[in-house]
Formats: C-alpha cells, sequence, structure tokens
C-alpha cells in the first residue's frame, strides 16, 4: 500500500515481502509470531510494515569474511 502523498510503500503483502527481502515465506510467518517484524490485517490480507522490515533487518550483524557465527 503506498501513501499517495509521498509515493512510498508502507506496508507489503506476504509475496512481496518474501520477493523483496529474499526469504521465505515460512521464515516470513516466523519473523511475525517472534515479533521482530509488525503487520496488519485487512480482510484476509496480512500487510507488513515496511518501516519494521528496515529495523529489523537494519539489526542484523554486517558480514564479515572468516568469522564465525
Amino acid at each position: 500500500m503506498n501513501n499517495k502523498r509521498t509515493g512510498e510503500t508502507r506496508f507489503l503483502n506476504i509475496s512481496n515481502v518474501c520477493k523483496n527481502y529474499g526469504i521465505g515465506r515460512t521464515y516470513c510467518y516466523k519473523l511475525l509470531s517472534d515479533g521482530h517484524i509488525q503487520a496488519k490485517k485487512l480482510g484476509g490480507r496480512t500487510l507488513v510494515s515496511v518501516e519494521s522490515l528496515n529495523t529489523y533487518f537494519s539489526s542484523l550483524p554486517d558480514y564479515r569474511p572468516g568469522a564465525t557465527i
């Protein structure tokens, strides 16, 4: 869903989240159930907040070659 004034997308459906962020549906729903990202329900649709997605992915550690987990 786009904000008509700024043209920015504020919410994505699950399919677009998976496509845009390169994650699977199961992992997306896990992030939702664990509270890492937020969503709204609109009828039968689940709309995920782009702001919460960006916050979550920004909080992940940076890649460092040769680093162990």
